[in-house]
């Protein structure tokens, strides 16, 4: 991304803004700083800010043992930096100016901390005070030609990583070799690092978010693979089912495993521009509650991505937000059976100007491995 994009980002927040008549912005460390700037911040106890007024000159407050990192970024706003034996108060009364003697209204982006809030809150005592969510969600929600480029080569490691787990050797070891495993290959690769890896053998499997752990993997286990990492800040996320041979495995199995399959199909053919993002869930989720699953998807249909692993848009029931191109989702149906295993199959879809494009190129047949 060139220095330039961060400005303009910024300039659009600031329009979002006043469109909304919020006068400042405040947002700590995380993936909003990391759109706006270049760079996530460091978090910490140490209070990093990033302040943008309506109108005016941007502001980063850092500790200033971050002060050299964060001033390469620092190409359109002001840095000001605070030292461990003055804190930040000082640095902030100079950003704030004459503000902290007026009714303001303030957004708090979702990643600074209650402590950090509650000394804005002190400074600013006759301020309203709201979520960031509707300036950034404006602003992150269709992703721009060159983040599209960074999803695809996200999800392009992702299916490499995948093409190498199938030769692994499975069978009497612990979900947390292979884990160790997962995270080697996303890294061999060209992932910065691991984000989350859920392998969920046998009846593990029926927990959606099961904590990897020291289960023993079994011939005949049916085992749900869930990973990804950040690449360039940007997100893969992928599941996958892989069958362990050596024995038999549950006789509902390969019926439960097409079922989810079509309904992650269907779910895909649903995304256009135009649908909202319920109907979306609602034809993945019909398919599995025609063939008598539906108590047993217990979960959302699919959930944006870019520089978080989870963001707008949300594809679940309820939500009547309109699909445009660039917006990037998982599509990520489910079947879980408790005692047994669990079935899920989750993709990247991007919404084009005609229809999506699957970014996981990774194979939908059943797998199975040693």
């Amino acid at each position: 991304m060139s220095a330039n994009i961060y400005e303009e980002r910024c300039r659009q927040a600031q329009a979002v803004m006043a469109s909304l008549q919020i006068d400042f912005l405040f947002l700590g460390p995380g993936a909003d700083m990391r759109y706006l700037i270049g760079t996530p911040g460091m978090e910490n106890e140490r209070m990093m800010l990033f302040i943008v007024p309506q109108t005016g000159q941007p502001v980063m407050i850092v500790p200033t043992l971050e002060k050299l990192a964060t001033g390469k970024h620092a190409t359109y706003f002001d840095l000001l930096d605070w030292s461990d034996g003055v804190g930040p108060q000082g640095s902030l009364l100079e950003a704030l100016g004459d503000s902290v003697n007026r009714e303001v209204k303030a957004a708090v982006g979702a990643h600074l901390w209650s402590m950090f809030l509650l000394e804005l809150q002190r400074i600013l005592p006759n301020s309203s005070w709201t979520t960031a969510t509707e300036i950034l969600k404006k602003l992150r929600i269709s992703k721009s030609a060159a983040e599209v480029k960074l999803l695809k080569e996200a999800a392009a490691i992702a299916d490499r990583t995948f093409d190498d787990i199938r030769q692994l050797k499975f069978a009497g070891r612990r979900e947390l070799e292979i884990m160790g495993d997962i995270n080697n290959l996303l890294l061999k690769h060209g992932q910065e690092r691991m984000e989350f890896c859920i392998v969920g053998s046998g009846p593990n499997g029926a927990q959606p978010h099961h904590h990897t752990g020291d289960r023993i993997i079994q011939p005949g286990d049916a085992i749900v693979l869930d990973f990804g990492g950040m690449y360039q800040g940007y997100f893969s996320d992928m599941t996958r089912m892989v069958l362990v041979e050596g024995a038999d495995a549950d006789p509902l199995y390969r019926e439960v495993y097409d079922v989810v399959n079509k309904a992650r199909a269907a779910g895909h053919a649903q995304a256009k521009p135009g649908v909202t993002c319920e109907s979306v869930d609602a034809a993945a989720r019909k398919v599995i509650v025609d063939a008598g699953y539906g108590e047993f998807f217990v979960h959302r249909t699919g959930h944006g991505i870019g520089m978080e692993v989870h963001e707008e848009p949300y594809i679940v029931n309820g939500n009547q937000l309109i699909l445009e191109p660039g917006m990037a989702f998982s599509i990520e149906p489910g079947i879980y059976l408790p005692g047994r295993f669990g079935v899920r199959i989750e993709d990247i879809a991007i919404v084009t100007d005609n229809g999506e494009e699957n970014i996981n190129l990774s194979t939908h047949e059943i797998v199975t491995v040693r």
